[in-house]
Formats: C-alpha cells, structure tokens, sequence
C-alpha cells in the first residue's frame, strides 16, 4: 500500500506543520508506524494497534501527516538508495529489500527532524561533537568535563561565575570562591555549588543533577519567582526536575554509575529500550532507529564501552532477541 497524498484527518486545515512543537519520542513512534502501514504486509492486529495510536491524540496524527509529507518529498531518490543496498547478512530478516530501503529512508527523516535548533551551537561558548568528550579548564581554576553532544554558555567575570549547560551532559569540579557563587542554568532551574563536584545531565525531557563531592542547592525559576527556599542536595544524593512537574524526588545515586560516561562506560540497569537507543545514538557517528514501538520499552542490563556503539547494539540485539536491517553501519533499523 503506497501513502503517497495520505493524510489522517485533523481538526484544523491546511496549516504548515511545525516538527519542532512535537517530542522526539512521538516522532519516533509516527516514522516506526509509517514503515510498517506502508509495507502493506500488516495483520488486523497490527492494523487495530495502529488506528488506536494515530487517533489517540491530535499529535500523533499530525506526527504521522509529517512523516507522510516528508516521504512524499523523498520519494524521489528511493529506487537510487534501493539500489545501492547491499543485501543484509547477518540474520533473517522479516522486511525485505525494498521495505528497508523505506525504512532507511525513515531513518533519515528521524535524523533532520529531531536535529538540535543552530542557535543552540551557535550560542556556546565551548561544545562537543557526536562521539567526543572534552575537558574545558575555566579561568577561575574550575573545570567542566563535557560528556559528547553537550554545549555550555559560559559567563566568569570578576563579579559572577554563571554557566549554562544548553545540552547535553557535563560534570563541574568548582574552584572554591566565597565571593563568586558557583552557579549553572540548566532548564528551567539553576544549581548553585555548595561544595567541589556535581553532574548535570540537560535534555529536552528534563534535568538530572547528581553531587558527587560535598552539595549543591536546586532552584527552579517558579520557586524563586514564589520565594520557595531552594533544595539542598548532600553527597551522593540526585533529583531531576522539568517544567511540567517541577522537582522529583531526591534519591540516593550511585555515583561511579553517573560518572561512568567519564570513564568511556555506559551502565545500563533495567533500562527501556528506547532510552538507551538514544543514549548511544550520542556515540555513534550515524543513527540508530527503533521500527517498532512494541519493542521500545524492553528492558536492558549492561555495561557498554563509549568507544564501541556497534557492538553494544549487537549485544542488545543479541540478547532481546531482535534482528536488524543496516546501510552499512550508519544506518541501523532496529525490530523483532
């Protein structure tokens, strides 16, 4: 079945649609749902799984009218990426040739719609690349280890010392300073140090902070604006925190877990799926794609190496019992 000029009934008309305004997950979900409608090949099963998803919110309908128009747009250069294929040769695969090349094609689509805003790169003042991971010494004698895909604002003056981690993941060993506070924006909250050491992980889901070495304090900008007194994190302790439900609750971390990614280690401990696909998606220098949402919320127990994406994908694969169609090694769908 081709959906070429498909289009799942919407409220409102003939607007252009904006991909910015719809989470990655969601966009996911629709491209993964794209490939299997379009393969023709779904049972009623599937095909009922399906019509309760796109009708289960205006967004997943205009998610899926987004990958629709896309792929109309690329339909163009299908035969020429269906001819470059080679054949798959590692396990029996249940989509065949011209199913993958569609769904490499998704892949693709996944790849320019969730990409990060320009501004945010250009508005940085140090950042790191897929796959790279450094170390920026601060002029007060602080240090801010960047984990890869991270971009930090840097602001140390004689008066202040404020950063803002605008993506990403970044570890800060403070430079002791009565006068100038230490302090780092993330989100929608600020954390001001305490002490020596804290981790910060900003995504567009929400904020982690974990202090590894003496304590920070948590405030979120409706609490200042309510002279809510900020949260004092201890040692070893973590909350994470967004715009919709303010700050979690503060729990106890294992901090060789958090610092792993320093030591070129990813630790996964009844991990959804999903999640860690997106984690090693910031190590790999290309994409790894989820083709079917049934599979996104299994649960994965490993320790990987930064270094080494493939082959903690073919790890995973292994032992969820999953297959998988690859362009070489940039493009790779996963499925059952």
């Amino acid at each position: 079945m081709r959906l070429k000029g498909m289009a799942i009934n919407k409220a409102e008309s003939n607007q252009p649609m904006n991909t910015n305004g719809i989470a990655d997950d969601i966009k996911t979900q629709a491209s993964a749902w794209w490939v299997r409608v379009d393969s023709g090949t779904m049972d009623d099963n599937e095909q009922t799984q399906f019509d309760a998803w796109v009708n289960a919110s205006e967004t997943h309908r205009e998610a899926f009218n987004q990958v629709n128009q896309i792929w109309q747009e690329l339909d163009g250069i299908k035969e020429r990426l269906a001819a470059a294929m080679p054949s798959p040769a590692r396990k029996p695969s249940r989509f065949n040739p011209w199913q993958w090349g569609m769904a490499s094609l998704a892949a693709i689509y996944i790849l320019v719609v969730t990409a990060q805003p320009i501004n945010i790169w250009l508005q940085a003042d140090e950042s790191t690349g897929i796959a790279e991971m450094r170390t920026v010494q601060l002029v007060d004698g602080s240090t801010a280890q960047l984990n890869s895909e991270t971009a930090l604002l840097i602001n140390i003056t004689k008066t202040v010392r404020e950063l803002t981690l605008l993506k990403g993941e970044a570890q800060f060993n403070v430079s002791p300073d009565p006068i100038r506070p230490f302090k780092v924006r993330a989100g929608n909250g600020v954390i001001t140090a305490l002490g020596t050491a804290f981790n910060i992980h900003h995504s567009k889901a929400s904020t982690e902070v974990t202090v590894t070495e003496h304590s920070v304090l948590v405030q979120l900008d409706n609490d200042a604006e309510n002279s809510i007194a900020p949260i004092t994190l201890a040692n070893g302790q973590q909350l994470a925190y967004n715009p919709d439900n303010g700050l979690g609750a503060i729990t106890n971390a294992d901090t060789q877990l958090t610092s792993a990614w320093q030591r070129g280690k990813l630790v996964f401990q009844g991990k959804p799926l999903g999640e860690v696909i997106a984690e090693l998606n910031h190590y790999h220098r290309g994409y790894f794609l989820i083709a079917d949402p049934t599979i996104a919320n299994r649960r994965v127990n490993g320790v990987f190496s930064t270094d080494k994406p493939i082959a903690a994908l073919d790890t995973i694969e292994k032992s969820l019992n999953l297959h998988s169609n690859r362009l070489s090694h940039y493009l790779v769908l996963l499925h059952r």
